[in-house]
């Protein structure tokens, strides 16, 4: 009977390691696959969500502009001209906008570039005179959620010379309303969406 001797006890460490390489390295790898595939599924999601609040946003951006423009090519002729001191309601129409956009509260912002507001100074209701109203250079409808993700729509809206103004949130305050003011024999309209953030405070509304 041959007695062997016994294989070196590095012999059997060396490749007990070697499996236990393979098997980390194989953990490791698919670890790495799941982890890119997770990240890239979940980047493949936001981005669909993102495009379709982009889309539900130009919708009612687009739809908002386009019925400023409508009132405004309505009424910026009409006759009426408000006594002294105060405010003529010459149009109003709702908006039906939804309560929330791919689940998502949002709001739609009007926003005219260099405001009146801004350019009339020291007013004071009674006999005293006020600097002359600057004209409006330009407007635009702001369509943007109000949680993440946060997604930001901007609509210009073409060819009118009013002022317009005012926030719609979540679908409240979806009304617009067409107003002629005349402050000290100043004549000029406003459009306004929900409640305005109107500066002056005018006397009487008829």
């Amino acid at each position: 009977m041959k007695i062997y001797p016994p294989r070196p006890a590095s012999l059997l460490d060396t490749k007990g390691q070697a499996k236990l390489i393979g098997y980390v390295i194989t953990i490791l790898l698919t670890v790495i696959i799941l982890t890119s595939i997770t990240m890239l599924m979940y980047v493949f999601y936001n981005n669909t969500v993102k495009t379709e609040i982009e889309q539900s946003l130009r919708q009612l951006a687009i739809q908002t502009s386009d019925s400023i423009v409508r009132i405004y090519e309505r009424v910026k002729d009409v006759s009426a001209q408000p006594g002294n001191y105060t405010t003529t309601l010459l149009h109003e129409s709702e908006l039906n906008f939804p309560t929330a956009v791919s689940n998502k509260n949002y709001e739609i912002i009007l926003v005219t570039a260099n405001p009146i507001w801004s350019n009339i100074k020291n007013i004071t209701i009674g006999n005293t005179s006020i600097t002359p109203v600057l004209k409006t250079s330009g407007a635009k409808v702001i369509a943007q959620t109000t949680q993440d993700p946060i997604v930001s729509v901007e609509i210009d809206i073409p060819n009118i010379n009013v002022v317009v103004e005012g926030r719609s949130e979540n679908g409240r305050g979806g009304k617009l309303k067409y107003y002629r003011h005349n402050i000290n024999g100043t004549i000029y309209d406003i459009i306004t969406l929900g409640e305005p953030g109107i500066i002056v405070s005018i006397t009487n509304v008829s």
